[in-house]
């Protein structure tokens, strides 16, 4: 009897510790987006315009997500949108996977169609509910809207939250306005001579859209047109070959390498890890 007893409580202690430590776990890897943004006031309009369209719920529901952030001046373009509209447009700038500037630049290809909350509503048409991403020229990376047409609005500009592999905020220049979610807004010109124009989404659409990066153009480098460069003498061309000098490397590549904070995942494994500890030691007391 005393054996029996002994047993009973043991297993009783073991399923109590295990449910205290995965309601723990459970809240570690549980989403706050008002009190992530909330140290950083140059996105205060972004969190409350989030609270009202009642997409904050939408954001905390999930375990993983990517917002497409503007800061108080860019997001001035939409704020006065009716309310549905204005709800669409944020739920486009909500990303159902985790995209950090690291990961951005090991995709595989030059661009890649996005998931965006929006596509979860069933409404979207046309790929209304994606998002096109695309490397550009000097690692420079631009988002829009993936419907066929639609300019690549958006420029990345920096991270504002990374938080593998649960949230990852990224700070982007100009609203994704998808065709058919109200008037466009197109990102500023650039300086004379800085740059090209913000180029439009592929036009070939995916034949099956999933929920990640899908159907995109080949990352193929772009060669002048003999118009473009000139032949010149091959005088000419040893002088310059002498007179060029190595090359400075990159400082944007040092900018591009980020220091992730560390993650709540990180937190689940060791509480998992704690969990297996007390149930052996557990065991062994009850075995005894």
């Amino acid at each position: 009897m005393g054996v029996s007893a002994n047993a009973n409580t043991g297993a009783f202690l073991v399923f109590f510790i295990a449910a205290i430590l995965l309601a723990l776990s459970t809240t570690c890897t549980a989403l706050n987006i008002t009190k992530s943004l909330a140290p950083y006031s140059d996105y205060s309009t972004l969190s409350d315009l989030f609270s009202k369209t009642k997409l904050t719920d939408a954001i905390n529901r999930r375990q993983t997500i990517t917002i497409l952030a503007l800061d108080n001046n860019s997001i001035q373009s939409i704020t006065d949108r009716s309310s549905d509209e204005l709800r669409k447009i944020l739920m486009n700038h909500i990303i159902l996977d985790y995209y950090d500037r690291q990961k951005i630049q090991k995709l595989g290809k030059k661009s890649a169609l996005l998931t965006t909350l929006y596509q979860t509503t069933g409404s979207a048409i046309n790929q209304q509910g994606f998002v096109n991403i695309t490397r550009i020229a000097r690692g420079e990376v631009v988002f829009g809207s993936a419907v066929k047409g639609a300019h690549l609005v958006g420029k990345l500009l920096g991270s504002v939250i990374s938080q593998p592999f649960n949230l990852s905020v990224l700070h982007i220049s100009t609203p994704i306005v998808a065709p058919g979610f109200g008037d466009a807004i197109l990102a500023p010109p650039p300086p004379p001579g800085s740059s090209k124009p913000p180029a439009a989404a592929p036009k070939k659409s995916p034949s099956s859209p999933g929920p990640s990066e899908e159907e995109e153009d080949e990352d193929e480098a772009e060669s002048p047109s003999p118009s473009e460069s000139p032949a010149e003498s091959p005088g000419k061309a040893k002088a310059k070959s002498r007179s060029k000098s190595p090359p400075e490397p990159d400082s944007d590549d040092d900018d591009d390498a980020e220091e992730p904070t560390p993650s709540a995942s990180s937190r689940v494994v060791w509480l998992r890890v704690g969990v297996a500890a007390v149930i052996g030691l557990i065991a062994s007391l009850v075995a005894l």
